[in-house]
């Protein structure tokens, strides 16, 4: 059961029951989601799950407030430190049944309240869920894509993965994390990831759509050492693309998507970032999610929301700070 909030944008509030939760790594889980009658998504969108039961809105009670008489607070999200906002995810995976119930793959880590509550969910629970949520990577003519994910930035890369394979892309992954323990996907058994940054059918996601990786860790434990960011560097410094033949699509830490975005800047080549931002409404209410762009005003630039004008933009439009 469903109620729509938005017919233009298509999203609404659903109720859907966990599948599987499972641990991929130490801090990562991997949940999967059935919801029924959910609209259309495109790589890049994200959904906001209330990570907490879900109860009946609670009544309006007056009590007297004085110094000797403080009031007694009996709400979880006070006395258990349940989470009273939605937490945003990005969708990893979509798959449609044919009576129309559909199947959503989010790949998250457990770091606050909230994930660590969903960390504890079991397969038949219901959750809220509201979605789909903001904008969209967009894929050009392009020949051939690279695709750059660093921490819980790699889960949207899966799904950009799926849909560039699908309109006959070449597609190659590079995908960073700080040890190989804290790497949100499963390294293949017979192919392990090359430690000078070579491209192999090492991550297992990845390889089951033909997508060959480069795994990059900040320890060393897992491929190449160093950043991921200095991986494609070279990766991109001894190919012969033409610029218009290569998109680049990237999500994670800021320096990360920095880093990758001047490289492109640099040689021409069009490139799209998935911001992240702390998000309260995930739907342009609260004004939280600010991004700074560069825009024809007098100061030069204007802030765009994350949840609404983005997650992705252009990596030629963002004013780092």
């Amino acid at each position: 059961m469903s109620r729509a909030l938005d017919s233009t944008h298509r999203r609404g509030v659903f109720q859907a029951e966990v599948l599987a939760n499972k641990q991929i790594c130490d801090e990562h889980f991997r949940i999967v989601l059935k919801l029924d009658d959910l609209p259309p998504t495109q790589p890049g969108q994200f959904v906001q799950l209330l990570c907490r039961q879900e109860t009946d809105p609670p009544s309006v009670h007056t009590h007297d407030w004085s110094a000797a008489r403080p009031p007694v607070l009996t709400g979880r999200e006070l006395t258990e430190r349940e989470p009273l906002l939605r937490r945003p995810f990005s969708i990893a995976a979509r798959r449609d049944g044919p009576t129309g119930s559909t199947q959503i793959d989010i790949i998250y880590r457990t770091i606050g309240a909230g994930t660590s509550w969903l960390g504890r969910v079991e397969a038949g629970t219901q959750l809220s869920v509201l979605g789909p949520l903001g904008n969209t990577f967009t894929i050009r003519r392009a020949k051939n894509a690279a695709l750059i994910g660093g921490g819980v930035g790699i889960p949207p890369m899966l799904y950009l993965g799926s849909a560039l394979r699908g309109r006959g892309k070449a597609v190659i992954v590079f995908c960073g994390a700080r040890s190989a323990n804290l790497l949100p996907l499963g390294l293949a058994t017979d192919v392990e990831p090359s430690e000078h940054g070579l491209p192999k059918m090492c991550i297992q996601e990845f390889a089951a759509l033909k997508i060959q990786s480069v795994v990059a860790t900040d320890d060393g434990s897992a491929g190449c050492p160093g950043l991921i960011s200095e991986a494609f560097d070279r990766w991109i410094s001894g190919e012969q693309f033409d610029p218009d033949d290569l998109v680049v699509y990237s999500c994670g830490p800021e320096p990360m998507m920095q880093a990758v975005g001047n490289l492109c800047f640099q040689r021409g080549i069009a490139c799209q970032l998935a911001m992240e931002r702390h998000m309260a409404c995930g739907m342009g209410t609260c004004q939280s999610c600010i991004v700074k762009i560069r825009d024809e005003t007098p100061e030069g630039f204007s802030y765009k929301l994350c949840c609404t004008d983005g997650p992705v933009f252009d990596a030629r439009d963002i004013l780092w700070e």
